[in-house]
Parts: C-alpha cells; sequence; structure tokens
C-alpha cells in the first residue's frame, strides 16, 4: 500500500448488523475485508446482556475470539450509564447504544488524513443521522445489507440474500429497508420486460 493510498476502518454503531450475522452465524464476514473492526462498548452491551436473545451468545464468543482484530471503543455514556446501574440496579437508558456510537464517532474514532471509517449500519437512516454534512468525506454509512451486497460482487460470499433468508427464518425482521429494496428492484425488473 502506497502512501497516498485511503485506508478503511468498519466502525459498527448498532447491535442490528451484529445481531443480523450473529442469527446466520455469519458474524465473520465482518473480518473478510481485512480492515480493523469497531465497536462501541454500550453497543456489545445491548447485543450481549441478555444471554439468551437471539444471536448474544454468538456475538459476544465472537469478540472473545477475535479480540486482536474486534476493537471496542470505550465511551463515556457507557461508563456513566454503569456508573448509575451500580448506584441503581433498576436503571435504564434508552437509546444507549446510539448515544455511545455518536461520541465514538466525534471522540472515539480516529482516523489519519488517508482513512475513511465505513458505518455500518442496519437501516440506513440511522447514520444519516448521526453523520454530520462536515463529515461526508471521511465518514461512509453502509447498512448491512450493502456491505453484504459487496462481498457478494468481490466474490467473498455466495449470497448476501442468503444471509436475510436464514435470519427470516430464525424469526428476525432484520431490515425494513431491505424488503423494500428488493420488492422495488422486482417492480423495476418487470417493467424493463
Amino acid at each position: 500500500m502506497t502512501e497516498n493510498e485511503l485506508k478503511v476502518k468498519l466502525f459498527v454503531m448498532d447491535t442490528g448488523p451484529l445481531i443480523t450475522l450473529a442469527v446466520a452465524e455469519s458474524l465473520s464476514y465482518l473480518l473478510y475485508p481485512d480492515v480493523a473492526v469497531y465497536i462501541p462498548d454500550a453497543v456489545i452491551y445491548e447485543a450481549t446482556i441478555k444471554s439468551g436473545a437471539l444471536g448474544a451468545e454468538n456475538i459476544a464468543l465472537w469478540v472473545q475470539e477475535h479480540s486482536e482484530l474486534v476493537h471496542i471503543i470505550i465511551t463515556q455514556a457507557y461508563v456513566d450509564y454503569q456508573t448509575l446501574r451500580n448506584v441503581n440496579p433498576m436503571y435504564r437508558k434508552q437509546d444507549l447504544g446510539e448515544e455511545a456510537a455518536l461520541e465514538a464517532i466525534r471522540y472515539g474514532l480516529h482516523l489519519d488524513t488517508n482513512e475513511r471509517a465505513v458505518l455500518l449500519t442496519e437501516d440506513d437512516r440511522d447514520a444519516n443521522i448521526l453523520v454530520l454534512p462536515q463529515d461526508h468525506d471521511r465518514l461512509i454509512p453502509l447498512t448491512t445489507f450493502d456491505f453484504l451486497v459487496g462481498l457478494e460482487l468481490a466474490g467473498r460470499i455466495k449470497s448476501a440474500e442468503e444471509v436475510y433468508r436464514i435470519v427470516a427464518k430464525e424469526g428476525r425482521n432484520a431490515s425494513r429497508l431491505y424488503e423494500q429494496a428488493r420488492k422495488a428492484v422486482e417492480r423495476l425488473l418487470k417493467q424493463k420486460c
């Protein structure tokens, strides 16, 4: 790699991609681009706090097994949450993962001038809320489905749709946008015939 080539970091900014890939037993796909993977601490917490929840055990095990490649970003949002939980074990915080992701994007995700971050989320509306206009040149939002399609087009996986079929079969509605996009493409293809 030359000095001027762009480097990429993969940033998983919500639980959706983790749960979707865990249910399909495809978390390893996050490592296929051969780039560092960063996940905010609160996102890992939310994805694994209920050990019986869909994908939780697979996610926890995957993070442990790949600790040299998967980096947890420590956030003040999560530290504060844990502090309050120590005082009151019943304390809950809505949108903790999103708050931690925003903090991590702003303060915890350090990018050199030749680096970009791919922000992986289940729904592109989440990414559009978190990425400010001044960050568009360094932060690239990408849905789980788009990430999988990219891997498929690169010949790294067999089928993005197969992942979603497995996930749907297990009872997880992985992405409202995926189904809408699939139907829109089908309509477009039918119009061209």
